[in-house]
């Protein structure tokens, strides 16, 4: 059986509902190790909001943070293991190969489609697994090792999962259109609004 879902360009997805249980470091290399560059961009917690890098800053490696230590490679997923609910995780499809992310971020390399990896842990009902094994109340925390030991259910076709990826992915970009959208709104009616009251000042 599988389900069939309109795609971009009036192109059909197709799922089928054949999928595997497998525990996330069957999907992913976990916080590969790697000698960091001697200056590099820096992303911290506050840096990734929703799957989207906002901001990152210049260091030196002599005097970054301690945290600076997961370099990136193009199709590394970080995941936020710090108040994982949030969700601000990102998948870095950069050629950029001086990116490095702080420890505050689980590093990992897909073994499955990238896309795919992202759909899965931005899922509810994963995110409700992981606040499960979480420590802490206030900042609410896994640790790397916890969460590759997650069970999750994955399609073993690899093209299924690129479609799965893909599908998600535009989704995903519809919702970041319409936010930027929202924001451009919002500000145009709030220049209005300032430009009427100065005309009766």
């Amino acid at each position: 059986m599988k389900h069939r879902f309109q795609g971009s360009q009036g192109k059909p997805w197709l799922f089928s509902l054949a999928w595997e249980q497998r525990k996330l470091n069957e999907l992913a290399l976990f916080n590969p190790k790697a000698e960091l560059p001697d200056v590099f961009e820096y992303v911290d917690l506050e840096s990734v909001v929703g799957t989207e890098m906002l901001s990152h800053r210049t260091e030196a490696k002599a005097t970054a943070p301690s945290r600076a230590q997961r370099l990136a490679q193009t199709g590394d997923l970080f995941y936020q293991t710090v108040r994982p609910y949030q969700k601000n995780n990102y998948l870095f499809e950069k050629p950029d190969k001086h990116y490095v992310f702080s420890t505050g971020y689980a590093q990992m390399r897909p073994l499955v489609d990238g896309r795919f990896l992202l759909c899965l842990v931005q899922n509810e009902g994963f995110v409700k697994v992981v606040l499960d094994n979480c420590t802490g109340t206030s900042y609410p925390a896994i640790n790397s090792n916890d969460l590759a030991q997650i069970e999750v259910y994955s399609p073993s076709n690899p093209q299924e999962q690129k479609q799965i990826g893909d599908f998600f992915k535009y989704i995903d970009n519809l919702i970041t259109l319409h936010q930027r959208e929202q924001i451009i709104i919002k500000q145009e009616v709030k220049n209005a609004k300032q430009n009427k009251t100065r005309r009766f000042i």
